[in-house]
């Protein structure tokens, strides 16, 4: 057997996250919701904010997309909507905002064992990241939110951002390198 998840004999079209051939708009948003809203929300200061504007991107895929069969395009496309909404939000409506996210509001550590001081120092060097990457200018922020928030790959990257993998690469080193940068400004070591 080949493909991705052959060795626990999964094909590609049966792994997680993974589209059929002919999926339907519905399949696609199911796969698509929980990296696109993670996607947005390492780009802006809460929630809310992430469920707007996430709402408007979905907004806008039912407009074109719904009733139709999708493919990975599909998805592709779903990004690249996701990244003009924001790139909109921050040029129209959050000028001169930065993410300032309270401690509570973000996710939970994955380990339960953790004690509570371990958690709240994993919340405190995630508002932290987010802080400085709310720093970054607007191409790396949403490079980086693609890459590591979104989940996609650099070939993935490449296809929605319509540039080959190797500009994909030398951005999200910039990117690193920037963020690595501002994160050492802050004391974050």
């Amino acid at each position: 057997m080949t493909g991705h998840g052959a060795e626990d004999g999964r094909t590609a079209e049966t792994a997680p996250g993974a589209l059929a051939k002919d999926a339907t708009f519905e399949q696609v948003c199911e796969v698509a919701l929980p990296r696109l809203y993670a996607f947005i929300r390492a780009q802006v200061a809460s929630r809310d904010l992430a469920r707007e504007l996430l709402a408007r991107v979905f907004l806008k895929a039912v407009q074109r997309w719904a009733g139709r069969r999708c493919s990975d395009a599909t998805l592709h496309w779903l990004f690249r909507a996701a990244r003009t909404t924001v790139i909109d939000y921050w040029r129209v409506e959050g000028k001169g905002s930065r993410i300032h996210v309270p401690l509570d509001e973000l996710k939970e550590p994955a380990a339960r064992t953790q004690n509570p001081e371990q958690t709240y120092a994993a919340k405190e060097r995630q508002a932290t990241l987010l802080l400085a990457m709310s720093d970054l200018d607007e191409d790396d922020r949403s490079l980086l939110a693609l890459k590591f928030a979104g989940q996609r790959t650099n070939r993935q990257i490449a296809q929605i951002l319509n540039v080959s993998e190797a500009v994909v690469s030398m951005r999200l080193l910039r990117g690193l390198r920037k963020l690595r940068k501002r994160l050492d400004g802050m004391g974050v070591t």
